[in-house]
């Protein structure tokens, strides 16, 4: 089995953990059906729950959530994309996104990994403000509503997670916009 690096761990792990950590803060009902855990058993248990909910929460985040948003900082950052018709359909990559994607994977690896561990980043936001909501939501399902208090702090650490991923996101795609513009003078 392959070694979670740290773009896996901020990927997967966080956001799993981050989930389970507000399930359980917010909703200490939860906590109580879940029993006592002991041992290594135990320990195993709860890391395979993190990755799998981290995994869970990246797939959608990815296949879902991420195209729409992508597509709207991409129109403020991304000189070269056009707004047509297409970009009304919100998971079809338009040419412009395709081009894009084609010249970032012809870079060498030393050249595309610093965007890589930012992307990587930026996703976890994404990902920790998702599982936060999920949190939310699944857990007044599960106990009830929360309390008023906890509630407002989950809201606002949901927000400010997310908005810190779209601010992330849109520098990233700024950076990558002004080396690809930088590289095409060079050419």
């Amino acid at each position: 089995m392959k070694e979670l690096g740290l773009q896996e761990l901020l990927r997967y792990a966080l956001s799993g953990g981050i989930g389970i950590a507000s399930l359980l803060l917010m909703y200490p009902k939860v906590a109580c059906l879940i029993g006592h855990i002991e041992g290594t058993a135990g320990v195993t248990l709860i890391l395979g729950a993190i990755l799998v909910v981290g995994t869970l929460v990246y797939n959608i985040h990815r296949a879902l959530l991420f195209p729409p948003i992508f597509r709207a900082i991409g129109l403020i950052t991304l000189p070269w994309i056009n707004p047509t018709w297409k970009l009304l359909i919100l998971w079809l990559p338009s040419d412009a996104e395709i081009e894009f994607d084609r010249w970032r994977w012809k870079l060498e690896d030393k050249d595309r990994r610093r965007w890589d561990e930012w992307s990587a980043q930026t996703h976890s936001l994404y990902c920790a403000a998702w599982a936060t909501l999920a949190a939310f939501v699944f857990g007044r399902y599960l106990a009830g509503p929360p309390s008023c208090q906890s509630r407002q702090i989950f809201w606002v650490l949901f927000c400010t997670t997310l908005i810190a991923g779209m601010v992330n996101n849109f520098r990233l795609l700024y950076s990558i916009a002004a080396e690809k513009s930088s590289s095409s003078l060079r050419s």
